[in-house]
């Protein structure tokens, strides 16, 4: 990937568009059974550099955490991580895009879900802001974009993979399974009805869905449907097919934006007794008038008794500084991921965050 940063900076010397944003964020994060979960350093840097039809951009993070059992519990070492690195070109209507970039074909937090091309930082115990728990595919992509028509079209090289803390495996990839992927989605929109249908093949798995929304002035209610069939190495054959269906809202209310969202999952076969139902509830809010900014999630799922709350405020203290404070719970039973992390942590974490950004227009 050295590559693509050498060309950004080449593309940006002789380009009159170019953008440089850079970020330093402080952690201090503690549990209830340890004291010091996160004592980190985190620099954030993202270029933008555009030559007629072609633009370049790269995005990454580095992390330096002090508290070191911690996160090598959490498998989190010293070390820069790459977000995205493309180059695109772009016409009037489309665009093509080569490279590791961001491809997400359903916004949702839950999973499953629709968003086929991303990974999840799960080592990272949604710690960070969400734009930086996802990992992204490496490929090609082609998108076209009318006022009542979308098409994309995707070639995936090596796909995101998702992480996870000890002492579940780093990845559940076994060495023998594709990391390549391809698919298509089409979107059509009109009158205030907006509709996606797509089919892909994400490594091992064959994805099929769709979703549907309606935007009223300030509400959007939406659908999302979609089903799959694991053919990994690792598949258990009596829940390698899946199905889930999600039903949400977007509500603006003033300064106020509220996700409520239900989605209904199975995994097995209908010709057999072995089915995996589960029903996840989740809702987010956010708040943030001038410089105020109040997000607020809460996750269940009603079958492991799962559980995951957070809450933090955070205040522009200038144009360019945030200090921001959270707190976090988690709960669960058993080998779940979410008891993992409520063993981890004792069940709740506090944090501050402080964080500088800067931008530099060349």
């Amino acid at each position: 990937m050295r590559n693509w940063l050498v060309g950004a900076l080449l593309l940006a010397s002789v380009s009159a568009k170019a953008d440089l944003t850079l970020s330093s964020r402080y952690e201090y994060i503690g549990g209830e059974n340890k004291e010091e979960l996160a004592n980190r350093l985190l620099l954030h840097s993202r270029l933008s550099a555009g030559a007629g039809r072609f633009t370049v951009f790269a995005e990454g993070f580095g992390d330096f955490d002090g508290a070191k059992e911690p996160s090598e519990e959490r498998r989190s070492p010293h070390r820069g991580y790459l977000q995205e690195a493309y180059v695109e070109l772009k016409t009037n209507s489309s665009y093509i895009r080569v490279g590791q970039q961001a491809m997400r074909w359903s916004d949702s937090w839950v999973v499953p879900s629709l968003d086929v091309w991303t990974g999840r930082r799960y080592n990272r115990l949604f710690f960070d802001p969400f734009a930086d728990q996802l990992t992204h595919s490496q490929g090609v992509s082609y998108s076209y974009e009318s006022e009542s028509f979308g098409l994309d079209l995707v070639g995936v090289s090596k796909m995101a993979q998702t992480y996870y803390p000890e002492p579940l495996p780093e990845t559940m990839t076994s060495d023998k399974d594709s990391e390549t992927g391809y698919g298509g989605r089409i979107k059509i929109n009109g009158k205030g009805i907006g509709f996606t249908a797509l089919a892909a093949k994400a490594a091992e798995k064959n994805i099929y869905g769709m979703t549907a929304n309606y935007a009223f002035e300030k509400a959007v209610p939406k659908i999302e449907l979609g089903g799959s069939q694991d053919n990994s190495v690792n598949a258990d054959p009596d829940y390698k097919d899946e199905y889930f269906g999600s039903l949400g809202v977007d509500l603006f209310l003033g300064n106020f934006v509220i996700l409520p969202m239900v989605t209904f999952y199975d995994s097995g076969r209908f010709s057999t007794s072995s089915h995996d139902y589960k029903t996840l509830y989740y809702m987010s809010m956010v708040w943030n008038p001038n410089r105020h900014d109040l997000q607020a999630q809460v996750y269940y799922n009603s079958v492991n008794q799962d559980a995951f709350a957070s809450l933090s405020y955070g205040y522009n203290v200038t144009d360019w500084s945030t200090l921001t404070g959270f707190v976090q719970y988690y709960e669960g039973d058993g080998d779940t991921l979410f008891a993992i992390y409520k063993n981890m942590t004792g069940g709740s974490v506090v944090g501050v965050r402080f964080e500088i950004t800067g931008n530099l227009p060349f």
